[in-house]
């Protein structure tokens, strides 16, 4: 999800909490490459399908949340 304004540019981020750690992940298939379904409790089939709708997750070991990462486009010279 790209949506660029006339100043910024949004992203989706996937954001990994577990206890007090944070992480921040571009997709959920790089989040899928650190860490395995074991370690989170949800399978990749389950966040793909679901996080979108929901927008956060949660289960024994972590949360899982999706959101819009905001940068200002570069201008070009």
């Amino acid at each position: 999800m790209v949506t660029q304004g006339k100043d910024k540019q949004e992203r989706k981020v996937v954001h990994l909490q577990i206890n007090d750690h944070h992480e921040y992940f571009g997709s959920i298939e790089q989040l899928f490459c650190k860490y395995t379904k074991e370690q989170l409790g949800f399978s990749i089939y389950q966040v793909r399908n679901n996080l979108r709708k929901l927008g956060i997750m949660t289960s024994e070991t972590c949360i899982i949340r999706v959101g819009v990462l905001q940068t200002k486009i570069k201008k070009e010279n």
